[in-house]
């Protein structure tokens, strides 16, 4: 541990300082360097975090290149395939020019909006409620959800993508609306709306294909499907759909991006599971090594409550003459 701060020190001072990606990985490196085979309770917590922080890591990092990606992203194939299941127009104009009205949104649209924000809270906060209610199935979510945001970064790297709204403003396609900005600036959110308007300083703005806005609850309903009662199925599959429409609905993403949003989920259910069921020594997360020392210190008492009364018989038996 010593070593690690002093070799990055070393170096930090020798190269002349660093910036922000080079400090989130070595945070990263630090909190598995902590947390590795370490059963103190908070920094056990964190290692077993460490796939959802290298998430975030990894988004930011492409966010900060963002302005590298932009000039070389592509219009298709997203927008044949688009107007190849439209009848010539992709079904985002169809459904902006039948339903959203700009100035004027409807009650609709801001539960839709519900939906499109859900995914940037989502993630985080199911992930809570496994680790300390179903901690046993904390790994395969946590390692399932980074391989299929780092494909998805993989691809945003190698193949940037635009959406729908930035195709309308190069005359790409009809004119479209991003609508989560007009809807934000209509409830006095206007800050929201600056920080996903598409500005590379904030977001990266063609980091559409895949769609893992629609990855996301697909993944949730792979995950959770043979453990959810019928109710609960009934919500996973609406909540996968609901997002689907709204992406395609809200000119930010293409059929064609969402289908192959939800092939990455699939593929990055099928392989973690496969690599999980190779592992039976995988680490064992924090909550669960607290519910294993309690259960052993349980067991204990019982144990030397069920031993004293014989002990005592067996002391009455060398007392007596």
């Amino acid at each position: 541990m010593s070593g690690y701060v002093g070799v990055s020190l070393v170096v930090a001072l020798g190269i002349g300082g660093v910036g922000r990606p080079v400090v989130l990985l070595w945070l990263l490196g630090l909190v598995w360097l902590l947390g590795w085979r370490n059963d103190q309770p908070v920094l056990r917590a964190l290692y077993d975090w460490l796939p959802l922080l290298v998430i975030l890591a990894a988004y930011d990092l492409i966010r900060a290149n963002a302005d590298a990606l932009v000039p070389r992203a592509h219009l298709e194939p997203m927008i044949w395939f688009d107007e190849a299941i439209g009848g010539g127009v992709v079904p985002t104009v169809r459904m902006q020019d039948a339903w959203f009205h700009p100035q004027d949104p409807g009650w609709f649209d801001y539960v839709c909006l519900a939906v499109y924000t859900s995914h940037f809270v989502a993630a985080i906060t199911v992930g809570a409620i496994v680790y300390f209610r179903a901690t046993t199935r904390f790994a395969r979510y946590a390692y399932t959800f980074l391989a299929c945001s780092l494909a998805g970064f993989a691809t945003y790297v190698l193949y940037p993508a635009i959406p729908p709204w930035m195709a309308s403003e190069r005359g790409a396609i009809p004119p479209t609306f991003r609508a989560p900005d007009i809807l934000w600036d209509h409830i006095g959110l206007d800050f929201l709306s600056r920080v996903f308007s598409g500005d590379p300083r904030y977001s990266n703005p063609v980091g559409a294909l895949p769609s893992l806005h629609a990855a996301y609850p697909l993944l949730f309903l792979l995950l959770f499907w043979t453990v959810a009662a019928r109710g609960w199925r009934v919500v996973l599959v609406l909540y996968t759909l609901a997002m689907a429409f709204v992406l395609v609905y809200f000119a930010e993403h293409y059929v064609f991006d969402v289908l192959v949003g939800w092939a990455y989920a699939v593929v990055a259910f099928v392989a973690v599971g496969a690599l999980i069921a190779r592992r039976p020594g995988a680490p064992v997360p924090a909550a669960v090594l607290a519910d294993a020392r309690v259960e052993a210190q349980a067991q204990a008492a019982v144990e030397a409550s069920t031993r004293e009364p014989t002990v005592r018989a067996e002391l009455e038996e060398v007392r007596e003459p």
